[in-house]
């Protein structure tokens, strides 16, 4: 098994894919270039839900995303 890593930086790439990837560990990049890092816990048109390391649960906007990446095997 390989270990891939996914980047998303479109609304549209983020919408379609990620849903795939729910409780699953991701990366963030803000538009301020901010990263955070969490578990994936939902998506919805608008924006997306994560709990960081910390357990603190977050929910952002997608406009506010500029790039999303993770890793996962196949």
């Amino acid at each position: 098994m390989s270990t891939r890593q996914l980047r998303l930086n479109t609304v549209d790439q983020m919408q379609k894919r990620l849903k795939d990837f729910t409780g699953k560990k991701i990366n963030i990049v803000l538009c301020d270039r901010t990263v955070l890092f969490g578990v994936l816990k939902g998506i919805d048109n608008t924006g997306l839900t994560f709990e960081n390391m910390r357990m603190e649960p977050f929910t952002l906007a997608l406009k506010e995303i500029s790039e999303v990446y993770l890793d996962f095997k196949e």
